[in-house]
């Protein structure tokens, strides 16, 4: 009965020792979601302060200009030494893009979306090819201009539209 009482003894008390595993509890920032099917959010909206930037196409007096994974931003070149900006086409998850005519063919990170554009101040979602796009954008999503730690990106929940601050428990990703 000793021995057993001893040998408790010895395990709860070794037990005791060993390092318990701390949550790490931080503000941080966390996306926020669309789905890939919510085509609602296509508009054009004024012009924007201009965040990072991708692919460039020319067509006629305008400059097209992708802002990676919010949309497109549209100026009139009109005056070469007097460019202006005059609009934004917001689409979400948007890097790639060209345009043919009126049609504006666009990524969502996930599908190829076609837009007419024939009234630059009201575009128009027309259609989608479903699952275009192969491949997985978490990596490339992270928040801007922001240093710290953040809730990584899950493409399986929708396209990154944002991002908020909110308390993380254990967060994987860090931005510096």
């Amino acid at each position: 009965m000793k021995l057993n009482l001893l040998l408790f003894l010895f395990i709860v008390i070794t037990a005791s020792c060993l390092p318990v595993e701390q949550e790490e509890i931080v503000e941080g920032m966390a996306p926020v979601y669309s789905s890939f099917d919510d085509f609602s959010h296509i508009q054009s909206e004024g012009p924007r302060a201009i965040g990072t930037l991708g692919k460039i196409v020319n067509v006629d007096d305008y400059i097209f200009i992708v802002e990676l994974f919010q949309g497109i931003h549209v100026i009139d070149n009109s005056n070469p030494s007097n460019p202006e900006y005059i609009h934004f086409w917001k689409i979400y998850g948007c890097s790639e893009f060209t345009i043919e005519g009126n049609t504006l063919y666009a990524d969502n990170s996930k599908h190829l979306i076609v837009i007419d554009i024939s009234d630059f101040s009201n575009i128009l979602y027309v259609s989608h090819i479903p699952d275009f796009y192969e491949g997985n954008f978490a990596g490339a999503f992270r928040p801007p201009n922001y240093s710290g730690k953040f809730e990584c990106v899950d493409s399986e929940l929708g396209i990154v539209i944002g991002w908020e601050t909110k308390t993380l428990i254990n967060p994987l990703c860090t931005a510096f």
